[in-house]
């Protein structure tokens, strides 16, 4: 396992007092996850997690079931509490499912045609390339899964929203790891161009394709990482046809 990426555990902490302590809390035990201040296979102490976030034991609780729900973490034997590792054929299945999901997402959001929503794409996507430039893997990854949440924010259906966005968190970390890979960052940001022009161009097709060939890359890459660090190889190695969704 490579080294996280460092971040500053005081960045967890609660300073405020909010009415919603469970969803602060929560919001920040994911962004730890997927940045890697808490990498796939780290245990996690309920007194510690009340300590870095100032909160009650209760509250952290309830923020770790529904990570359990959302299968951030993972709950062992004598209840050991773990971030939760994806295998290979994990990830090749989420961006598997994630080719279906968003491929709809982006023409749906393509056929609204919402200005305010196309601004916002717009905006992150200069953020991006200005984060290229700066060479912060770190921030881009993090932009990256903006990117995702604002296309399936803006695509008008709550239950793609619903069931894509816990997918995004599961590999947030795969996708900061894998960014580091000769030669991906750059492709990465290529297909988000073509798939902004798309979208820009009021292009449902072409963003639908855009989409599609950039989540089978992100996927082609990610599963090649962990297989060589694992010496595994998922199940479906052969390439999926370009007119498939699966």
């Amino acid at each position: 396992m490579s080294e996280a990426y460092p971040v500053d555990y005081s960045d967890l902490k609660i300073i405020d007092n909010p009415m919603l302590v469970r969803d602060h809390a929560l919001d920040r035990l994911r962004t730890a996850i997927s940045t890697g201040l808490y990498p796939p296979g780290t245990r996690l102490v309920e007194r510690e997690l009340c300590e870095a976030l100032g909160i009650s034991r209760t509250s952290v609780r309830e923020a770790l079931r529904q990570l359990q729900s959302e299968s951030l973490i993972e709950v062992g034997k004598r209840r050991n509490i773990a971030v939760a590792i994806v295998t290979a054929q994990d990830a090749h299945d989420i961006y598997t499912v994630r080719e279906m999901l968003e491929t709809d997402a982006v023409r749906r959001l393509v056929d609204r045609n919402d200005p305010e929503t196309v601004k916002r794409l717009t905006r992150i996507h200069k953020d991006l390339q200005k984060a290229l430039n700066k060479g912060n893997v770190q921030q881009l990854a993090a932009m990256a899964g903006t990117f995702y949440e604002t296309i399936l924010q803006g695509c008008g259906s709550k239950v793609i929203h619903d069931v894509a966005r816990p997918l995004l968190a599961r590999v947030n970390y795969l996708r900061l790891r894998s960014m580091g890979e000769p030669g991906r960052l750059e492709q990465g940001i290529q297909e988000w161009d073509r798939l902004m022009e798309a979208i820009q161009a009021g292009n449902a097709d072409a963003a639908v394709a855009a989409m599609r060939d950039h989540l089978i890359n992100s996927r082609k890459a990610i599963v090649a990482k962990l297989e060589a660090e694992n010496g595994t190889a998922t199940a479906a190695d052969a390439p999926p046809r370009r007119g498939s969704a699966a």
